[in-house]
């Protein structure tokens, strides 16, 4: 979990770098960079569809399964958190 975090501040920085090089608005790229993940963690922990399929889709699935979905997405998250971090102290700070 530490290692996805780093690699939160990692890709924030690649970003940043990336926005500075080809003269893009930073925020807007951070900001979609962190929907994107959000949105990914979602679709993999199963939280965006109905009460009927996350039931049928917790019947049916081996414990190693379940085990990878919320590891993965809980990753996810994390590697989220530092580029919302960067988001916010460039939008407010700077």
């Amino acid at each position: 979990m530490f290692k996805s975090i780093i690699g939160g501040f990692i890709l924030s920085f690649i970003l940043l770098v990336a926005c500075t090089i080809a003269n893009v608005n930073s925020e807007t790229v951070l900001f979609t960079a962190f929907i994107i993940l959000v949105g990914l963690a979602l679709i993999i922990s199963g939280a965006a569809v109905s009460g009927d399929r996350m039931r049928a889709n917790l019947s049916t699935e081996s414990k190693t399964d379940k085990k990878w979905r919320i590891t993965n997405s809980i990753n996810l998250m994390l590697t989220a958190t530092p580029i919302l971090a960067v988001f916010l102290f460039i939008h407010y700070l700077i």
